[in-house]
């Protein structure tokens, strides 16, 4: 039996195929923000990309990517969380789709999903050729805002440090996002009358 917590995400996020559109003349992309169990607790996958590489070198992101002209968003961000960390087409459930994020640097127009990797969670084998490993941090902490510092660069933006690596950027933007919906769906899932779920 599925989780309560799961029910009340696919709720409140939109459909998968009912999300809204792209920003006009953007370069399209699709990324996931896959929840999954790892010792009772909800984790999130983030890869680590490499130093070298054109768009966004160096950064802590959501697995996903470019959506191709024959594929639909949630195709595309399938196919990608496949190519990036090893996690085969139609094992994960979707729960919806976020507010779509525009990067103005990159011309990109991003819509996160949100979905289920059922267990057992495979061990993620990731992409050596786009990235540097796979970076797995509980749901908790992403939600945390304690845990969230502001830079103190005149250009002032939040990021979240984790295990030598830093979330911030268009990601950090996104996780932003979903937050309100994913806070409401645990406090739902934790309210009184209602059994608390582990972790």
């Amino acid at each position: 039996m599925r989780e309560p917590f799961l029910d009340h995400l696919e709720r409140l996020f939109r459909p998968v195929d009912g999300w809204g559109d792209f920003r006009k003349g953007a370069r399209k992309a699709a990324v996931v923000f896959v929840l999954y169990r790892q010792a009772g607790v909800w984790t999130v996958p983030f890869v680590r990309r490499r130093a070298d590489l054109r768009d966004h070198p160096g950064q802590v992101a959501l697995p996903g990517g470019g959506v191709e002209a024959d594929e639909s968003a949630w195709q595309a961000a399938e196919r990608e969380v496949a190519e990036e960390i090893g996690v085969p087409a139609g094992r994960l459930v979707p729960l919806g789709a976020g507010d779509p994020i525009y990067a103005a640097v990159t011309n990109f127009s991003v819509v996160p999903f949100v979905a289920y990797l059922p267990d057992p969670v495979p061990s993620f084998v990731h992409d050596v050729r786009e990235l540097d490993g796979v970076l797995a941090i509980p749901l908790d902490r992403l939600l945390d805002d304690s845990a969230w510092l502001e830079s103190k660069e005149p250009w002032r933006f939040r990021y979240l440090a984790h295990e030598e690596s830093v979330v911030w950027g268009v990601t950090e933007r996104i996780v932003y996002g979903l937050a309100p919906k994913l806070r409401q769906a645990l406090s739902e899932d934790r309210s009184p009358g209602r059994p608390a779920a582990e972790g």
